[in-house]
């Protein structure tokens, strides 16, 4: 009885020491002032598994569209009145593309060594030299040239003409617009599987616009529920899966094949970039309310966030490395002149502040 009254008081004094331990613990998180009260631990902070470097070019204003050009390694980054020709892995400048007055996105015809880029002031696409960036030809397209693409199947140009909502099909070997599809909205960003089908998404309409490429005519829209204000698209060719950027904080994943939405993934504000890592499976969500939205395809119709990364505002438009896995943006300091009723709020960048930003994992 002894022996067991010595083993109750030892486990007794154990338990009285760890509880002390833990109190003094719990008055670590103090302010310094020996109240602790209400000083709730704080939930650790996530740590990204993404570094963000930063680049200064020269010029002025805010950009757009950043293209990749994996094989030849190049990178074309809009930015106003220039498109920079930068080289892939070093990011040192190449050539550049001047003269512009509103460059939107280039789209490249490797084999020809031409590249196009949307001029959205001038209504036109200027044809360049892919080694000196020199200005071949001005092409007169619909008005407000946005996005633009070259279709693999046709080997045309596709300019999508926000204003007059339209799609002006250039032949590269003529420099030549050879064909015009009417849409019933203007388009934003557009994606083709290379097959023969061309997709652009329609901000005013909430649907996705189908072009059929070698006729030159559209075939229908695809209505895109629980989406407000479409603007970026991407495409995963194998799943044949389309991702469609809302302003209404959603991104929608369309079967285009079927027609119909089959899944939505909450975003960020305003999003206005979406670009999919096919090996990675993954998507960059950029939004312009200083965050990229980042998710993960855990099959065709299943997708979940997997990071909310921090980064500059207005570093909307994104461009990915398949090769590095690299994703490129860029933005400015950003100055907003007084709103204007009835027009879109859009800011200006502050001179000598525009950049290049390099996502990378860590």
């Amino acid at each position: 009885m002894r022996a067991g009254c010595f083993l109750m008081e030892g486990i007794l004094q154990r338990i009285l020491i760890s509880a002390a331990f833990i109190a003094m613990l719990s008055g670590c998180g103090g302010n310094g002032t020996g109240n602790s009260a209400g000083n709730a631990a704080a939930p650790m902070a996530e740590k990204s598994a993404y570094n963000i470097d930063k680049v200064s070019l020269p010029g002025e204003g805010r950009g757009d569209y950043i293209t990749v050009d994996a094989d030849a390694r190049r990178l074309y980054v809009t930015h106003t009145s220039q498109v920079h020709i930068l080289d892939l892995d070093t990011l040192k400048p190449l050539a550049a593309v001047k003269g512009l007055d509103g460059a939107h996105g280039v789209a490249l015809d490797a084999g020809a060594g031409h590249g196009f880029v949307s001029d959205g002031n001038t209504n036109s696409v200027k044809m360049f030299d892919l080694t000196s960036g020199k200005v071949l030809k001005s092409i007169p397209v619909g008005k407000k040239p946005d996005s633009i693409l070259r279709d693999p199947a046709t080997g045309n140009i596709f300019v999508f003409n926000g204003d007059s909502e339209s799609v002006s099909v250039v032949d590269p070997a003529k420099a030549a617009v050879i064909g015009t599809v009417k849409l019933p909205n203007g388009p934003e960003f557009s994606q083709s599987d290379g097959k023969g089908k061309v997709w652009a998404n329609m901000e005013e309409g909430n649907a996705i616009a189908e072009i059929d490429a070698k006729s030159m005519t559209l075939v229908r829209t695809i209505k895109l529920d629980g989406c407000e204000g479409p603007a970026p698209l991407a495409f995963d060719a194998v799943n044949r899966r389309l991702f469609s950027g809302c302003g209404n904080k959603t991104m929608v994943v369309t079967d285009p094949d079927a027609g119909k939405v089959v899944a939505r993934v909450p975003v960020g504000g305003d999003p206005d970039g979406i670009v999919f890592d096919a090996d990675k499976k993954r998507i960059f969500v950029a939004n312009r309310d200083k965050t990229w939205t980042i998710i993960a395809q855990e099959g065709p119709d299943s997708y979940s966030v997997a990071e909310t990364l921090p980064i500059d505002e207005y570093a909307k438009t994104v461009g990915l490395d398949p090769k590095t896995h690299r994703v490129f943006s860029s933005t400015a300091d950003l100055v907003w002149p007084p709103a204007v009723p009835g027009k879109k709020h859009l800011p200006d960048a502050k001179s000598g502040t525009f950049r290049l930003l390099v996502v990378s994992e860590k």
